[in-house]
């Protein structure tokens, strides 16, 4: 048994790491801002540090303060190759909670238009640094939104509605309880284009082997998350076919020690 203080500084060491993660982990983002953004090798990493830590002190999400937003784990996705040729031919992808904007940047300079490039986050200031991270606010001409896509009040995400193809969602709904995911989808739902066929959502986020609720967020295997489409397909007068993958990642934490962590890696098609 531990002290509530020790609770709270294991917490803290397992959603804030100093050192930057193994160069498997970033290789990809590194890559982005010597090549993409022009940054000099010797200047990355004070870089990364600087604004990796305005960024965690705007919202204390785990994947800033352990470095995982640098993960381009979308250029892996089965998927992938997929929305580069989409995007290419005309389709808009939308990049959901889209945090500094990595994944975006990464599709831009793998060549897709940045004219078919969407994005949008609950908070203003991740888009701001995304500028500042990849030193791209005069050239980098993708839109974003901003608004909560859980507030029917909010009409801050209203103009992407009805206009997108494809739908990247990834450490997002992991955030989120059943009940809430299930209006998350539904918000969605909306942003694809009308009578649109071949619309996907996809991404990658914490799932488990077995599913249900942790904390107040619901983490999912492939039946858990296939049932949470069916819902959202009753809800909105649709049906969506689920494909995923569990994968397992281990964590070292400063200090020694492990976290073993189930991701899944999903598509979800239009059925």
């Amino acid at each position: 048994m531990v002290s509530g203080d020790t609770e709270l500084n294991l917490g803290r060491i397992r959603r804030y790491q100093h050192e930057l993660p193994e160069w498997e982990h970033i290789s990809k983002a590194w890559n982005l801002l010597e090549n993409y953004s022009g940054i000099p090798p010797d200047e990355i990493e004070p870089h990364l540090r600087k604004v990796r830590d305005q960024a965690f002190a705007v919202f204390n999400y785990p994947c800033l303060g352990r470095w995982r937003f640098l993960d381009l784990y979308i250029t892996t996705h089965p998927a992938y190759p997929e929305l580069l040729a989409r995007t290419k031919a005309g389709a808009v992808l939308l990049d959901a909670a889209c945090c500094v904007g990595q994944a975006l940047r990464q599709l831009a300079f793998d060549g897709a238009p940045q004219e078919n490039l969407r994005g949008f986050d609950l908070r203003r200031d991740f888009i701001e640094l995304g500028y500042d991270l990849f030193r791209d606010r005069d050239t980098f001409r993708v839109p974003f939104a901003t608004g909560d896509a859980l507030d029917p009040a909010d009409k801050g995400l209203s103009g992407l509605d009805g206009t997108v193809d494809i739908i990247h969602a990834a450490a997002f709904f992991h955030l989120f309880g059943w009940d809430e995911q299930v209006r998350l989808g539904e918000r969605l739902v909306r942003f694809f284009k009308e009578g649109i066929e071949n619309a996907v959502v996809l991404g990658r986020q914490v799932g488990t082997p077995e599913p249900g609720g942790e904390r107040g967020r619901y983490l999912h295997n492939e039946g858990s998350m296939q049932r949470l489409w069916d819902e959202i397909g009753e809800r909105t007068g649709t049906r969506w076919k689920v494909r995923a993958e569990l994968s397992e990642e281990k964590d070292t934490l400063e200090g020694g020690g492990e976290v073993v962590r189930s991701l899944i890696r999903y598509e979800v098609r239009k059925a």
